[in-house]
Protein backbone atom coordinates (compact mmCIF):
# COMPACT_ATOMS: atom_id res chain seq x y z
CA UNK A 1 0.00 0.00 0.00
CA UNK A 2 2.92 2.29 0.64
CA UNK A 3 4.50 1.62 -2.48
CA UNK A 4 1.53 2.70 -4.18
CA UNK A 5 0.41 5.50 -2.29
CA UNK A 6 4.09 7.12 -3.44
CA UNK A 7 2.01 7.09 -6.71
CA UNK A 8 -0.70 9.27 -5.94
CA UNK A 9 -1.99 9.06 -10.07
CA UNK A 10 -2.21 5.25 -9.90
CA UNK A 11 -4.00 5.37 -6.10
CA UNK A 12 -6.55 8.20 -6.65
CA UNK A 13 -7.49 6.20 -10.54
CA UNK A 14 -7.36 2.27 -8.51
CA UNK A 15 -10.03 4.60 -5.69
CA UNK A 16 -11.87 5.75 -8.25
CA UNK A 17 -12.43 2.53 -10.41
CA UNK A 18 -13.41 0.85 -6.46
CA UNK A 19 -15.54 3.37 -6.00
CA UNK A 20 -17.60 2.60 -9.19
CA UNK A 21 -17.76 -0.41 -8.93
CA UNK A 22 -18.95 -0.16 -4.95
CA UNK A 23 -22.06 0.88 -6.50
CA UNK A 24 -23.01 -2.40 -7.76
CA UNK A 25 -22.48 -4.93 -4.90
CA UNK A 26 -26.82 -6.03 -4.33
CA UNK A 27 -28.05 -2.86 -6.96
CA UNK A 28 -31.19 -5.35 -7.59
CA UNK A 29 -31.77 -6.17 -3.80
CA UNK A 30 -32.32 -2.41 -2.86
CA UNK A 31 -35.66 -1.21 -4.07
CA UNK A 32 -36.64 1.71 -5.56
CA UNK A 33 -36.94 4.85 -3.19
CA UNK A 34 -38.72 7.95 -3.72
CA UNK A 35 -38.46 9.15 -7.46
CA UNK A 36 -36.85 6.17 -8.90
CA UNK A 37 -40.02 4.55 -9.42
CA UNK A 38 -41.67 7.19 -10.47
CA UNK A 39 -39.05 7.64 -13.27
CA UNK A 40 -38.70 3.85 -14.30
CA UNK A 41 -42.56 4.05 -14.50
CA UNK A 42 -42.87 6.76 -17.07
CA UNK A 43 -39.99 5.06 -18.84
CA UNK A 44 -41.49 1.79 -19.14
CA UNK A 45 -44.76 3.13 -20.70
CA UNK A 46 -42.87 4.99 -22.87
CA UNK A 47 -41.57 2.18 -24.03
CA UNK A 48 -44.78 0.13 -24.46
CA UNK A 49 -46.57 2.53 -25.88
CA UNK A 50 -43.88 3.85 -28.26
CA UNK A 51 -44.97 7.28 -27.51
CA UNK A 52 -41.40 9.00 -27.10
CA UNK A 53 -42.31 12.63 -26.82
CA UNK A 54 -45.45 12.57 -24.62
CA UNK A 55 -44.50 10.87 -21.18
CA UNK A 56 -47.71 9.42 -19.05
CA UNK A 57 -48.01 8.29 -15.33
CA UNK A 58 -50.24 5.40 -15.12
CA UNK A 59 -51.87 5.82 -18.28
CA UNK A 60 -52.53 9.76 -17.75
CA UNK A 61 -50.43 12.48 -19.51
CA UNK A 62 -47.63 13.46 -17.40
CA UNK A 63 -46.35 17.11 -17.48
CA UNK A 64 -43.73 17.44 -14.50
CA UNK A 65 -40.40 16.86 -16.11
CA UNK A 66 -39.87 16.38 -19.54
CA UNK A 67 -38.72 13.24 -21.45
CA UNK A 68 -34.62 12.83 -21.59
CA UNK A 69 -33.67 11.03 -18.82
CA UNK A 70 -36.61 8.13 -19.43
CA UNK A 71 -35.02 7.83 -23.13
CA UNK A 72 -32.31 6.92 -21.32
CA UNK A 73 -33.53 4.45 -19.08
CA UNK A 74 -35.65 3.06 -21.87
CA UNK A 75 -32.22 2.67 -24.37
CA UNK A 76 -31.12 0.65 -21.16
CA UNK A 77 -33.64 -1.59 -21.24
CA UNK A 78 -32.39 -2.72 -24.57
CA UNK A 79 -29.34 -3.80 -23.07
CA UNK A 80 -30.84 -4.83 -19.57
CA UNK A 81 -33.46 -6.46 -18.94
CA UNK A 82 -36.18 -4.15 -16.77
CA UNK A 83 -34.61 -4.21 -13.47
CA UNK A 84 -33.60 -1.68 -10.39
CA UNK A 85 -30.28 -2.06 -12.31
CA UNK A 86 -32.29 -1.07 -15.68
CA UNK A 87 -32.58 2.56 -14.61
CA UNK A 88 -30.01 3.16 -11.77
CA UNK A 89 -27.36 1.99 -14.77
CA UNK A 90 -28.03 5.59 -15.91
CA UNK A 91 -26.60 7.70 -13.33
CA UNK A 92 -23.72 5.17 -12.85
CA UNK A 93 -23.20 5.72 -16.83
CA UNK A 94 -22.86 9.68 -16.28
CA UNK A 95 -21.26 9.88 -13.12
CA UNK A 96 -18.42 8.17 -15.27
CA UNK A 97 -18.85 10.57 -18.00
CA UNK A 98 -18.34 13.28 -15.47
CA UNK A 99 -15.10 11.50 -13.91
CA UNK A 100 -13.55 11.85 -17.21
CA UNK A 101 -15.09 15.58 -17.95
CA UNK A 102 -13.41 16.73 -14.42
CA UNK A 103 -9.96 15.20 -15.51
CA UNK A 104 -9.78 16.71 -18.50
CA UNK A 105 -10.97 20.30 -17.66
CA UNK A 106 -9.13 20.06 -14.49
CA UNK A 107 -5.58 18.86 -16.39
CA UNK A 108 -6.37 21.78 -18.83
CA UNK A 109 -6.74 24.04 -15.99
CA UNK A 110 -3.78 23.40 -14.28
CA UNK A 111 -2.01 20.88 -16.09
CA UNK A 112 -1.34 18.94 -13.51
CA UNK A 113 -2.38 15.15 -13.38
CA UNK A 114 -2.35 14.77 -9.69
CA UNK A 115 -4.60 17.55 -8.88
CA UNK A 116 -6.49 16.17 -11.85
CA UNK A 117 -7.06 12.61 -10.99
CA UNK A 118 -7.67 14.14 -7.22
CA UNK A 119 -10.37 15.87 -8.75
CA UNK A 120 -12.59 13.61 -9.72
CA UNK A 121 -11.68 11.04 -6.86
CA UNK A 122 -13.04 13.72 -4.33
CA UNK A 123 -15.87 13.99 -6.85
CA UNK A 124 -17.19 10.07 -7.02
CA UNK A 125 -16.63 10.08 -2.96
CA UNK A 126 -18.74 12.95 -2.09
CA UNK A 127 -21.17 12.01 0.39
CA UNK A 128 -23.85 12.30 -1.76
CA UNK A 129 -22.83 10.69 -4.91
CA UNK A 130 -21.10 7.69 -3.11
CA UNK A 131 -23.81 6.57 -1.05
CA UNK A 132 -27.07 8.27 -2.78
CA UNK A 133 -27.26 10.28 -6.07
CA UNK A 134 -24.67 8.22 -7.80
CA UNK A 135 -26.15 4.97 -8.40
CA UNK A 136 -29.82 6.01 -7.98
CA UNK A 137 -32.65 6.33 -10.87
CA UNK A 138 -32.81 10.05 -10.20
CA UNK A 139 -31.61 13.01 -12.66
CA UNK A 140 -29.39 14.93 -10.60
CA UNK A 141 -26.34 13.19 -11.17
CA UNK A 142 -27.22 12.96 -15.12
CA UNK A 143 -28.10 16.74 -15.19
CA UNK A 144 -24.67 17.40 -13.28
CA UNK A 145 -22.67 15.70 -15.89
CA UNK A 146 -24.69 18.31 -18.98
CA UNK A 147 -24.19 21.14 -16.87
CA UNK A 148 -20.54 20.44 -16.18
CA UNK A 149 -20.31 20.03 -19.99
CA UNK A 150 -22.10 23.20 -21.05
CA UNK A 151 -20.16 24.95 -18.23
CA UNK A 152 -16.80 23.11 -19.60
CA UNK A 153 -17.50 24.61 -23.11
CA UNK A 154 -18.83 27.97 -21.90
CA UNK A 155 -15.68 28.44 -19.92
CA UNK A 156 -13.10 27.67 -22.47
CA UNK A 157 -15.12 29.47 -25.10
CA UNK A 158 -15.10 32.22 -23.25
CA UNK A 159 -11.47 32.13 -22.39
CA UNK A 160 -9.67 31.14 -25.59
CA UNK A 161 -12.91 33.30 -27.72
CA UNK A 162 -14.02 30.34 -29.39
CA UNK A 163 -17.07 30.90 -30.44
CA UNK A 164 -17.76 27.27 -31.66
CA UNK A 165 -17.39 26.53 -27.75
CA UNK A 166 -19.89 28.65 -26.63
CA UNK A 167 -22.68 27.88 -29.39
CA UNK A 168 -22.23 24.07 -28.19
CA UNK A 169 -22.56 25.14 -24.26
CA UNK A 170 -25.78 26.62 -25.51
CA UNK A 171 -26.95 23.00 -27.64
CA UNK A 172 -25.96 21.54 -24.60
CA UNK A 173 -27.72 23.70 -22.20
CA UNK A 174 -31.41 23.17 -24.75
CA UNK A 175 -30.45 19.02 -23.72
CA UNK A 176 -30.27 19.90 -20.85
CA UNK A 177 -33.20 21.32 -20.22
CA UNK A 178 -34.52 18.22 -21.76
CA UNK A 179 -33.41 16.62 -17.99
CA UNK A 180 -35.50 18.87 -15.40
CA UNK A 181 -36.67 22.31 -17.88
CA UNK A 182 -36.31 25.50 -16.65
CA UNK A 183 -32.98 25.10 -14.60
CA UNK A 184 -31.00 24.47 -17.73
CA UNK A 185 -31.07 28.19 -18.34
CA UNK A 186 -30.28 29.21 -14.80
CA UNK A 187 -27.15 27.46 -15.05
CA UNK A 188 -26.15 29.13 -18.55
CA UNK A 189 -27.16 32.56 -17.92
CA UNK A 190 -25.63 32.78 -14.54
CA UNK A 191 -22.49 31.67 -15.35
CA UNK A 192 -21.84 33.32 -18.37
CA UNK A 193 -22.72 36.49 -16.24
CA UNK A 194 -20.21 35.53 -13.58
CA UNK A 195 -17.66 35.32 -16.63
CA UNK A 196 -18.70 39.16 -16.99
CA UNK A 197 -18.72 40.31 -13.66
CA UNK A 198 -15.22 38.49 -12.91
CA UNK A 199 -13.63 39.88 -16.18
CA UNK A 200 -15.63 43.42 -15.95
CA UNK A 201 -16.67 42.95 -19.67
CA UNK A 202 -20.12 44.38 -20.62
CA UNK A 203 -19.03 44.50 -24.47
CA UNK A 204 -19.60 40.26 -23.75
CA UNK A 205 -23.19 40.95 -23.21
CA UNK A 206 -22.91 41.26 -27.07
CA UNK A 207 -21.33 38.23 -28.59
CA UNK A 208 -22.72 36.97 -31.35
CA UNK A 209 -21.50 33.19 -30.51
CA UNK A 210 -23.69 33.28 -26.89
CA UNK A 211 -26.81 34.84 -28.67
CA UNK A 212 -26.72 31.98 -31.45
CA UNK A 213 -25.84 29.52 -28.22
CA UNK A 214 -28.69 30.81 -26.89
CA UNK A 215 -31.45 30.94 -29.45
CA UNK A 216 -29.85 26.60 -30.13
CA UNK A 217 -30.99 26.72 -26.59
CA UNK A 218 -34.24 27.33 -26.87
CA UNK A 219 -34.69 25.57 -30.51
CA UNK A 220 -34.17 22.03 -29.24
CA UNK A 221 -36.73 22.13 -26.10
CA UNK A 222 -39.23 23.35 -28.65
CA UNK A 223 -38.24 20.81 -31.11
CA UNK A 224 -40.27 18.63 -28.47
CA UNK A 225 -42.15 20.34 -26.87
CA UNK A 226 -44.41 21.00 -29.67
CA UNK A 227 -44.94 17.52 -30.90
CA UNK A 228 -46.57 16.72 -27.36
CA UNK A 229 -50.37 16.44 -26.07
CA UNK A 230 -50.72 19.84 -24.54
CA UNK A 231 -47.73 22.10 -25.47
CA UNK A 232 -49.37 24.92 -23.41
CA UNK A 233 -50.18 22.88 -20.43
CA UNK A 234 -46.86 21.41 -20.37
CA UNK A 235 -44.35 24.51 -20.58
CA UNK A 236 -46.78 26.25 -17.80
CA UNK A 237 -45.75 22.88 -15.51
CA UNK A 238 -42.65 22.70 -16.35
CA UNK A 239 -42.42 26.53 -15.43
CA UNK A 240 -43.95 25.86 -11.99
CA UNK A 241 -41.89 22.96 -10.79
CA UNK A 242 -38.64 25.03 -12.10
CA UNK A 243 -39.66 27.94 -9.93
CA UNK A 244 -40.99 26.18 -6.66
CA UNK A 245 -37.25 25.46 -6.26
CA UNK A 246 -36.55 29.17 -5.42
CA UNK A 247 -39.92 29.97 -3.73
CA UNK A 248 -39.40 32.67 -0.83
CA UNK A 249 -41.22 33.10 2.21
CA UNK A 250 -42.49 35.83 4.04
CA UNK A 251 -41.56 34.03 7.48
CA UNK A 252 -38.49 35.50 8.27
CA UNK A 253 -37.40 33.61 10.97
CA UNK A 254 -37.72 30.73 8.61
CA UNK A 255 -35.64 32.42 6.06
CA UNK A 256 -32.99 33.03 8.62
CA UNK A 257 -33.01 29.53 9.90
CA UNK A 258 -32.52 28.17 5.67
CA UNK A 259 -29.56 30.51 5.65
CA UNK A 260 -28.12 29.25 8.33
CA UNK A 261 -28.78 25.31 7.65
CA UNK A 262 -28.64 25.10 4.27
CA UNK A 263 -24.76 25.46 3.91
CA UNK A 264 -24.56 22.87 6.71
CA UNK A 265 -26.66 20.78 4.82
CA UNK A 266 -24.49 21.80 1.44
CA UNK A 267 -21.31 20.90 4.22
CA UNK A 268 -22.48 17.77 4.70
CA UNK A 269 -23.45 16.43 1.45
CA UNK A 270 -19.67 17.07 -0.14
CA UNK A 271 -17.61 15.05 2.89
CA UNK A 272 -15.04 14.30 3.10
CA UNK A 273 -13.25 16.67 0.99
CA UNK A 274 -15.38 19.73 2.67
CA UNK A 275 -13.79 19.08 5.94
CA UNK A 276 -10.24 18.30 4.24
CA UNK A 277 -10.64 22.41 2.84
CA UNK A 278 -11.57 23.50 6.03
CA UNK A 279 -9.05 22.17 8.32
CA UNK A 280 -6.60 23.11 5.37
CA UNK A 281 -7.75 26.56 4.87
CA UNK A 282 -7.70 27.08 9.18
CA UNK A 283 -4.26 26.15 9.44
CA UNK A 284 -2.53 27.35 5.75
CA UNK A 285 -4.39 30.44 5.63
CA UNK A 286 -1.46 32.33 5.73
CA UNK A 287 0.14 31.27 3.32
CA UNK A 288 -2.38 30.26 1.08
CA UNK A 289 -2.09 31.78 -2.54
CA UNK A 290 -5.34 31.09 -4.77
CA UNK A 291 -4.52 31.91 -8.58
CA UNK A 292 -7.20 33.72 -10.57
CA UNK A 293 -9.01 30.82 -12.39
CA UNK A 294 -9.63 29.48 -8.98
CA UNK A 295 -10.94 32.49 -7.72
CA UNK A 296 -13.02 32.75 -10.54
CA UNK A 297 -14.30 28.91 -10.54
CA UNK A 298 -15.08 29.92 -6.83
CA UNK A 299 -17.47 32.95 -8.01
CA UNK A 300 -19.09 31.26 -10.63
CA UNK A 301 -19.92 28.74 -8.23
CA UNK A 302 -21.53 31.32 -5.34
CA UNK A 303 -23.07 33.05 -8.51
CA UNK A 304 -25.13 29.62 -9.08
CA UNK A 305 -25.72 28.93 -5.46
CA UNK A 306 -27.31 32.64 -4.37
CA UNK A 307 -30.86 31.77 -5.60
CA UNK A 308 -30.86 27.74 -3.98
CA UNK A 309 -29.27 30.07 -0.48
CA UNK A 310 -32.15 32.36 -0.52
CA UNK A 311 -35.08 30.02 -1.63
CA UNK A 312 -36.72 28.56 1.72
CA UNK A 313 -37.59 25.36 -0.93
CA UNK A 314 -34.52 24.63 -1.51
CA UNK A 315 -33.11 20.56 -1.14
CA UNK A 316 -29.85 19.80 -0.67
CA UNK A 317 -29.79 17.98 -4.32
CA UNK A 318 -30.73 20.98 -5.98
CA UNK A 319 -27.03 22.04 -6.03
CA UNK A 320 -25.65 18.80 -7.25
CA UNK A 321 -24.82 20.39 -10.59
CA UNK A 322 -22.75 22.54 -9.04
CA UNK A 323 -20.56 19.38 -7.55
CA UNK A 324 -17.83 19.11 -10.20
CA UNK A 325 -17.02 22.78 -10.20
CA UNK A 326 -16.25 22.36 -6.50
CA UNK A 327 -14.24 18.81 -7.05
CA UNK A 328 -11.62 20.95 -9.11
CA UNK A 329 -11.57 23.76 -6.56
CA UNK A 330 -10.98 21.43 -3.89
CA UNK A 331 -8.49 19.19 -5.38
CA UNK A 332 -6.86 22.43 -6.37
CA UNK A 333 -6.75 23.66 -2.69
CA UNK A 334 -5.84 20.15 -0.97
CA UNK A 335 -3.08 20.03 -3.23
CA UNK A 336 -1.92 23.52 -2.46
CA UNK A 337 -1.55 23.11 1.00
CA UNK A 338 1.75 21.71 -0.28
CA UNK A 339 1.51 19.02 2.93
CA UNK A 340 1.43 15.77 2.17
CA UNK A 341 0.65 14.16 4.96
CA UNK A 342 -2.87 15.90 4.53
CA UNK A 343 -2.83 14.31 0.92
CA UNK A 344 -2.45 10.61 2.30
CA UNK A 345 -4.83 11.17 4.90
CA UNK A 346 -7.37 11.95 2.41
CA UNK A 347 -6.73 9.02 0.10
CA UNK A 348 -6.82 6.95 3.16
CA UNK A 349 -10.32 8.63 4.13
CA UNK A 350 -11.40 8.07 0.26
CA UNK A 351 -10.55 4.48 0.74
CA UNK A 352 -12.28 3.89 4.32
CA UNK A 353 -15.25 5.62 2.58
CA UNK A 354 -15.12 3.20 -0.42
CA UNK A 355 -14.64 0.33 2.13
CA UNK A 356 -18.10 1.72 3.63
CA UNK A 357 -19.89 1.85 0.29
CA UNK A 358 -18.71 -1.91 -0.37
CA UNK A 359 -20.30 -3.02 3.40
CA UNK A 360 -23.91 -1.05 2.49
CA UNK A 361 -24.24 -3.21 -0.56
CA UNK A 362 -23.06 -6.43 1.00
CA UNK A 363 -23.95 -5.89 4.13
CA UNK A 364 -26.42 -2.85 4.77
CA UNK A 365 -28.78 -3.05 2.00
CA UNK A 366 -29.74 -7.22 2.99
CA UNK A 367 -30.92 -6.04 6.44
CA UNK A 368 -32.33 -2.74 5.46
CA UNK A 369 -34.63 -5.16 2.46
CA UNK A 370 -35.08 -7.37 5.48
CA UNK A 371 -36.51 -5.41 8.19
CA UNK A 372 -37.94 -2.88 5.86
CA UNK A 373 -41.76 -2.83 5.00
CA UNK A 374 -41.67 -4.01 1.27
CA UNK A 375 -43.76 -2.58 -1.90
CA UNK A 376 -41.93 -6.00 -3.92
CA UNK A 377 -42.47 -8.30 -1.92
CA UNK A 378 -46.42 -6.65 -1.59
CA UNK A 379 -46.22 -6.56 -5.52
CA UNK A 380 -44.54 -10.42 -5.79
CA UNK A 381 -47.52 -11.52 -2.88
CA UNK A 382 -50.26 -9.93 -5.47
CA UNK A 383 -48.49 -11.73 -8.39
CA UNK A 384 -48.96 -14.80 -6.99
CA UNK A 385 -52.49 -14.18 -5.13
CA UNK A 386 -54.14 -13.57 -8.96
CA UNK A 387 -54.07 -14.50 -12.43
CA UNK A 388 -51.78 -11.66 -13.56
CA UNK A 389 -52.42 -12.24 -17.15
CA UNK A 390 -56.06 -10.77 -16.73
CA UNK A 391 -56.52 -7.25 -16.48
CA UNK A 392 -55.41 -4.99 -13.27
CA UNK A 393 -56.17 -1.53 -13.01
CA UNK A 394 -54.33 0.37 -10.19
CA UNK A 395 -55.69 3.68 -8.07
CA UNK A 396 -53.45 4.28 -5.35
CA UNK A 397 -50.54 6.65 -7.52
CA UNK A 398 -48.92 7.28 -4.01
CA UNK A 399 -47.75 3.58 -3.85
CA UNK A 400 -46.28 3.40 -7.79
CA UNK A 401 -43.26 0.72 -6.43
CA UNK A 402 -45.94 -1.84 -6.34
CA UNK A 403 -47.40 -0.75 -9.55
CA UNK A 404 -43.84 -0.87 -11.15
CA UNK A 405 -43.19 -3.89 -10.13
CA UNK A 406 -45.88 -5.46 -11.20
CA UNK A 407 -45.61 -3.67 -14.42
CA UNK A 408 -41.99 -5.83 -14.41
CA UNK A 409 -43.81 -9.33 -13.55
CA UNK A 410 -46.83 -8.78 -16.25
CA UNK A 411 -44.09 -7.24 -18.58
CA UNK A 412 -46.91 -4.69 -20.00
CA UNK A 413 -47.68 -1.76 -17.88
CA UNK A 414 -50.69 -1.36 -15.55
CA UNK A 415 -52.66 1.63 -15.73
CA UNK A 416 -55.45 3.44 -13.63
CA UNK A 417 -59.13 2.35 -13.71
CA UNK A 418 -60.32 5.07 -15.55
CA UNK A 419 -57.95 3.84 -18.64
CA UNK A 420 -59.17 0.08 -18.13
CA UNK A 421 -62.72 -0.21 -18.02
CA UNK A 422 -62.99 -3.92 -18.20
CA UNK A 423 -60.35 -4.58 -15.21
CA UNK A 424 -60.53 -8.27 -13.28
CA UNK A 425 -58.69 -6.92 -10.74
CA UNK A 426 -58.33 -3.52 -8.88
CA UNK A 427 -55.41 -2.00 -6.54
CA UNK A 428 -56.57 0.62 -4.48
CA UNK A 429 -55.82 2.74 -1.12
CA UNK A 430 -59.84 3.06 -1.05
CA UNK A 431 -62.90 1.10 0.06
CA UNK A 432 -64.01 -0.51 -2.63
CA UNK A 433 -67.46 -2.23 -0.67
CA UNK A 434 -69.01 -3.07 -4.17
CA UNK A 435 -66.27 -5.66 -4.86
CA UNK A 436 -64.91 -8.83 -3.68
CA UNK A 437 -62.32 -8.02 -1.58
CA UNK A 438 -59.41 -10.51 -2.17
CA UNK A 439 -56.39 -9.53 -0.02
CA UNK A 440 -55.19 -6.56 1.91
CA UNK A 441 -51.72 -5.24 3.11
CA UNK A 442 -51.06 -2.98 5.59
CA UNK A 443 -48.09 -0.88 4.51
CA UNK A 444 -46.86 2.25 7.11
CA UNK A 445 -50.18 3.64 8.04
CA UNK A 446 -52.26 2.83 4.71
CA UNK A 447 -53.72 -0.43 4.16
CA UNK A 448 -53.46 -1.30 0.02
CA UNK A 449 -56.18 -3.51 -0.62
CA UNK A 450 -56.94 -5.83 -3.84
CA UNK A 451 -60.07 -6.32 -5.25
CA UNK A 452 -61.58 -8.90 -7.32
CA UNK A 453 -64.48 -8.39 -10.31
Amino acid sequence: MENLLKDKFKFSFLLIILAILSFFPNINFYEFRNEESLRTIVAFEMAYSHNLLQPTFLGDLYFNKPPLFNWFIIFSSYLIPWSELTARIVSIFFVILTLVLIYKFSFKLTKNKEISILASLIYITFVDILFWYGYLAEIDATLAFFVFLMFYFLFWGYKEKKGIFLILAGIITGIAFLLKGFPAYAFFGLSYLALLIYYKDLKGLFNPYIWIGGICSLFIPLIWIFNTANPDIYLQKLFVESFNRVEQSKDFSKFFIHLISYPVLNFKQILPASLFVLIGIFIYRKNLRIPSEIKLLLFIAFINYIPYLISVGSRGRYIIPLFPILAVIFAYLIYSFNKEKIIKIFLYTALSFIIIRFLVGFIGFPIMMKYKESRKKIAYDIAKTIDIRQKIAFDCASEKSICLYLDFIKNKPIFKSSHTKDWKYLITCEEKPQYKIVKSYKFKKKIIKLYER
